[in-house]
């Protein structure tokens, strides 16, 4: 990300995805997840208990690099909208 890509995301992140939650299932959704983590939990093993959460960052990584992924191709179209240029991965940018 550029600097300013950087400073916008850090900014959303901070100051206006929570409120965007609201506008789809999150909650609801992230309470089911959370409710079939913990069953899942309780009948595992020591050992079965740590490869989970090795798994549960690994998703958690992944779901960052998308989230930032779905940042950086909002800003990229909303750019072409301004007249910027098209996005640099669109066909017309390549």
């Amino acid at each position: 990300m550029t600097p300013l890509e950087e400073t916008l995301y850090n900014f959303i992140l901070d100051n206006d995805l929570e409120a965007r939650y609201q506008q789809t299932a999150y909650h609801r959704r992230r309470d089911a997840r959370d409710a079939l983590g913990r069953l899942l939990w309780q009948q595992l093993a020591e050992p079965q208990r740590l490869l989970l959460e090795q798994l549960q960052r690994a998703y958690d990584r992944t779901q960052d690099c998308e989230l930032e992924a779905m940042f950086l191709a909002a800003f990229h179209q909303a750019a072409s909208l301004l007249g910027r240029g098209p996005p640099p991965t669109s066909p017309a940018g390549r």
